[in-house]
């Protein structure tokens, strides 16, 4: 029996959609320019609970989290109402990170209205940067340094609002003073800090620059997103990078999730369960507890 059928396990970063019904600029618009994902083409469909659940059944899953996944971002209060629907209805998820622009001058009015419905526990605002314009996300390079998006962030702690932090490792050294300066406000960095540049000299910057950030109490590291940036990934490349991150964090701040359904772009859901147990391998049964769940339930309150 592998390490996650035997264990429970809450997924800290899930996705619903239904594009049959709501507008996600990244999904429906064909003729965008492939960016990080690649070809979306195989996820271009509705994934909904009864999906996710049944993509599940190889692990023991007794939880999930939803995070935010480019609805409109002009009523982006619109996708939390309808994850808190599904989860009302379906019991999945049990958390949502929904997403708000940090920078907008109206940005309290959406905290307090994501705030209004009970499952909603984070934001998320992806911040990546990059001089390749097909890897960048963020609308300027600059976000976590820029007064009004600080001015927004400041504002998640009165909220009781943690934040998913999407970035490069070359970002990470602004992220830690960000973390620094806000230190009631927890940080969950998503894809284990992201390393697309598998080189040596691009996995030894990656390393160096989590072990930075990890020095920030109120920063934690997700393992997911495995396929981001090197979507040809194997078992054999990628599960000593994932020891490594929560080595870095340590076991008491490190979580799993599968990013389904964006993952199922680089791999079938079996590899990903199958690299999860490769980096658990050397964990005791009380730190695998904490990894597949116990820290997931703690930081996102379920």
């Amino acid at each position: 029996m592998t390490i996650l059928a035997s264990t429970p396990f809450v997924d800290s970063h899930q996705h619903f959609q239904d594009i049959e019904k709501h507008y996600y600029p990244w999904l429906c618009d064909v003729g965008r320019p492939a960016q990080l994902e690649g070809d979306l083409t195989p996820i271009r469909r509705n994934y909904l609970p009864a999906d996710y659940l049944d993509d599940l059944k190889p692990v023991r899953l007794v939880k999930s989290v939803h995070v935010q996944n480019g609805w409109d971002p002009l009523d982006s209060v619109g996708e939390t109402r309808w994850l808190q629907g599904l989860a009302d209805q379906d019991g999945f998820p049990h958390a949502i990170v929904a997403f708000a622009n940090l920078a907008a001058p109206d940005v309290a009015a959406i905290l307090e209205a994501h705030r209004a419905f009970p499952n909603v526990r984070g934001i998320r605002q992806i911040l990546n940067w990059h001089h390749d314009p097909s890897l960048r996300i963020a609308p300027q390079a600059d976000l976590m340094d820029d007064s009004s998006w600080r001015h927004g962030f400041g504002l998640l702690s009165q909220y009781g609002l943690s934040f998913d932090l999407q970035i490069y490792w070359p970002q990470m050294s602004v992220a830690w003073r960000l973390a620094k300066s806000y230190p009631d406000t927890l940080i969950i960095l998503n894809h284990f800090g992201m390393p697309i540049d598998r080189s040596p000299e691009g996995i030894s910057s990656w390393a160096a620059a989590l072990a930075q950030l990890a020095q920030a109490p109120n920063v934690m590291v997700k393992i997911s997103g495995l396929g981001l940036g090197h979507p040809n990934w194997t078992v054999q490349d990628t599960a000593p990078l994932l020891q490594r991150a929560i080595d870095i964090f340590g076991v008491d701040r490190a979580m799993f999730g599968t990013n389904l359904p964006v993952d199922r772009l680089f791999s079938k859901t079996e590899q990903i369960f199958s690299a999860y147990d490769a980096a658990l391998k050397n964990f005791t049964s009380e730190e695998r507890e904490a990894l597949l769940q116990l820290n997931a339930e703690s930081a996102y309150r379920i």
